[in-house]
């Protein structure tokens, strides 16, 4: 393990070193030069120490599944490893926090939506393990099934590119639309054939989908902002669950193999308390890939 060195203890041990050295070498010079390397091989020690000791630093964005992460945060700080969570109300700025080395990792996301976020911003963010994995659902609290949604009825959800394709599949699957063939997880508006019922669709940020679905008759959007907006997460008019979609801790290539990211990540994946939280959140919806 590093040993962290105070001040004093740096100039006691470059005392230490110029007294040695005295010993074969007494000129002025030689004294000076001991001292010297003392003090620079203590504070690179020093240094490095720092570096270890610092807190892990992981990015969020609003989910009611940050109480898990807050467990895992718990339960490494027992082990020594001091863990810093910090959450935001987008899913842009995560990414860019990670990539600007503000934090080390973040928890928000799936495979396809990094994808499509490295492809536009240049970033070379990496996956490095599964969190956990929940259904996408479209969800409502003005009607109970399919067949009660009314002509033009309004629809919500995520205006981006990788949620847009997500959400317009999942209502294919519900047979309120069809889509050109072949299409798949590019999929955009433009790519609607058919409009089997008519509908309005609106698009927003996804964490906005929440406090929409007062408003709105329905929103394909993640069971956390259907518990959010006070539904059930099981309550969805209709699923999907491609495990593609797994939420993944992220981080950059340099990262990837940090003792203390991975010490972490391990916690999180393994916690009896984690999963506990989840399932207490998500039912038999969530899994862990």
């Amino acid at each position: 393990m590093q040993t962290c060195h105070s001040l004093p203890q740096i100039l006691s041990g470059a005392r230490t070193a110029m007294a040695s050295t005295t010993l074969f070498n007494t000129t002025v010079s030689g004294r000076i030069g001991a001292l010297v390397a003392g003090i620079l091989t203590l504070l690179m020690a020093t240094g490095t120490c720092a570096q270890e000791t610092k807190p892990l630093r992981i990015a969020l964005a609003t989910s009611i599944s940050n109480q898990a992460a807050e467990i895992a945060a718990e339960e490494a700080e027992a082990e020594g490893l001091k863990v810093e969570l910090i959450e935001f109300n987008d899913w842009n700025t995560p990414n860019r926090a990670v990539a600007d080395r503000e934090v080390d990792a973040n928890l928000f996301q799936h495979v396809p939506y990094l994808q499509f976020t490295n492809a536009n911003t240049g970033n070379d963010l990496v996956a490095i393990a599964p969190a956990f994995s929940t259904p996408f659902g479209l969800y409502s609290k003005k009607v109970k099934t399919l067949a009660e949604l009314p002509d033009n009825a309004e629809i919500v959800f995520s205006g981006d590119a990788v949620n847009t394709a997500r959400s317009l599949l999942l209502l294919q699957q519900a047979k309120l639309i069809e889509l050109k063939p072949g299409v798949g997880t590019n999929a955009t508006l433009e790519d609607v054939v058919k409009w089997i019922k008519p509908l309005k669709i609106t698009l927003l940020d996804g964490p906005q989908i929440a406090r929409a679905l007062d408003d709105v008759d329905a929103a394909a959007t993640y069971p956390t902002f259907a518990k959010l907006a006070g539904l059930d997460a099981s309550s969805g008019l209709i699923f999907e669950n491609d495990p593609i979609y797994a939420f993944q801790f992220v981080t950059r290539p340099d990262m990837r193999d940090d003792k203390r990211l991975r010490r972490f990540v391990e916690i999180y994946r393994n916690s009896a308390a984690v999963k506990e939280k989840l399932r207490s959140l998500y039912g038999s919806m969530v899994s862990f890939p």
